[in-house]
C-alpha cells in the first residue's frame, strides 16, 4: 500500500520516512500552513529525497509551487491543471481531468477528520485518502474504504508542524498490518 507522510521540513524527517518504509514524502509550499517550506528549502528537500523516496510538492494552487515543479516527482494541488505528474486533491472526482492519483481530502488540508463516503470504493485504483488520519483512526478508515494509499500529516505530529518519529512509526505499522491481510 502507498503511504505518504506530508509536511516534512527537514532531511532528518525524510530519513525517518525512508527508514520506516513510507512510499512518499510531501513538502508543503502553501504559505499559510504551519508546515510551509520556501522554494529554496523545498528544492533542497527534493534533492535530498531523490533516489531514496518519492517526493511530492504540495500546495493549494499550482502558482504556489510552480517554482519547484521540476524538482519533485509529483505535484499535489487542489485545482484542476494539466500536468503529467498530478495528484489532484479535493473532495470530489473532477470531470475531464487527467491525473495520476486522486487524493480525497474533505478537510482541504485542515487535518480535521471526516467520515469517508462509500462512493470512494468505486475509484480505488488511484485513490489516496487523507484528512485527519492518525494511528487511532486509520485502521477503521481502511476497513471501510478500499484504496490505493493513505496520506498523513497532522496525525503524526506532537504539535502543529512538528513530526514525531514514534507517531510516524505507529501510523505506518497500523497501515502495514491492514495491507498485509
Amino acid at each position: 500500500m502507498f503511504v505518504k507522510v506530508c509536511g516534512l521540513k527537514t532531511t532528518g524527517q525524510i530519513d525517518w520516512a525512508v527508514k520506516l518504509g513510507y512510499s512518499a514524502i510531501g513538502v508543503v509550499l502553501y504559505p499559510k500552513s504551519p508546515r510551509y517550506c520556501d522554494a529554496e528549502t523545498a528544492r533542497e528537500l527534493a534533492s535530498y529525497a531523490k533516489g531514496k523516496i518519492v517526493s511530492v510538492a504540495v500546495a493549494k494552487t499550482f502558482d504556489e509551487l510552480k517554482e519547484v515543479n521540476d524538482d519533485f516527482d509529483y505535484i499535489q494541488v487542489y485545482e484542476k491543471i494539466e500536468s503529467d505528474k498530478l495528484i489532484y486533491a479535493g473532495n470530489s472526482v473532477p470531470d475531464n481531468l487527467v491525473y495520476n492519483y486522486f487524493l480525497y481530502d474533505a478537510s482541504i488540508g485542515s487535518g480535521e477528520f471526516k467520515e469517508f463516503p462509500l462512493w470512494l470504493n468505486d475509484i480505488k485504483e488511484n485513490l489516496i485518502i487523507a484528512g485527519g488520519l492518525n494511528p487511532s483512526n486509520v485502521r477503521e478508515a481502511l476497513e471501510k474504504i478500499n484504496c490505493y494509499g493513505v496520506d498523513v500529516s497532522s496525525g503524526v505530529e506532537i504539535e502543529k508542524g512538528v513530526k514525531d518519529l514514534r507517531l510516524m512509526e505507529e501510523f505506518i505499522s497500523v497501515v502495514k498490518s491492514i495491507a498485509d491481510k
